[in-house]
């Protein structure tokens, strides 16, 4: 039920594969990525970034997941790592990601690759979709951010074990499909603000 609303749906994704397919890989683009674990302080950052001129594009999965809470929906962790829910966000990021310009400077706020990492949290199988869907864009630069102390906001569903475990697994996924991670550490909002615009080109 938690994604019938969306009308025509397997359509939709069928439709989705067959452009997914269709596009070149490594496609480069002018994008940046800024990931990490929940209570990593990456949307802090990323909002003072914004309001330092940054165009940033913002985490379509938390927004359909707020949109289930406030359905009334019951959610836990096992909806979130149901195939129903992740294939919803799979088809969510990917369609957004392939409207978007590849040449204007965007920092992203998780993306596609992303999917691989939070799929193998879940322990849930990586189609190919998900596989193909990581390497259609080249970013320009990775940014993970390391776990702060976790915090709950009525959406996060883990617990610090798995905060720490889905760290290593960004890590490892993005190394692994060719990209040298900067990691962002712990620090003050200020100090990692000025990290980030010694990182970044000006807007």
């Amino acid at each position: 039920m938690y994604y019938m609303h969306i009308k025509d749906f397997d359509k939709k994704f069928e439709n989705l594969c067959e452009k997914l397919y269709s596009h070149p890989l490594w496609l480069d683009t002018n994008w940046f990525l800024a990931t990490g674990a929940p209570s990593s302080g990456k949307s802090t950052s990323l909002r003072h970034l914004m309001m330092s001129g940054y165009k940033i594009n913002a985490d379509i999965s938390r927004e359909y997941i707020v949109n289930i809470i406030k359905k009334g929906i019951p959610f836990n962790k096992s909806v979130l790592y149901s195939d129903k829910i992740q294939k919803i966000i799979f088809y969510l990021m990917t369609s957004d990601a392939l409207e978007l310009d590849p040449e204007q400077m965007i920092i992203h706020d998780y993306s596609l690759p992303d999917n691989i990492a939070f799929l193998k949290l879940g322990g849930l199988s990586i189609s190919d979709e998900v596989k193909r869907s990581a390497m259609i864009f080249r970013f320009k630069k990775i940014l993970i951010f390391e776990p702060l102390e976790l915090t709950q906001d009525g959406i996060r569903t883990g617990n610090r074990e798995d905060q720490e475990k889905l760290f290593r697994l960004l890590c490892d996924t993005y190394t692994s499909i060719g990209y040298d991670p900067v990691i962002i550490g712990s620090d003050t909002i200020k100090n990692r603000h000025k990290i980030l615009l010694e990182i970044l080109p000006k807007p």
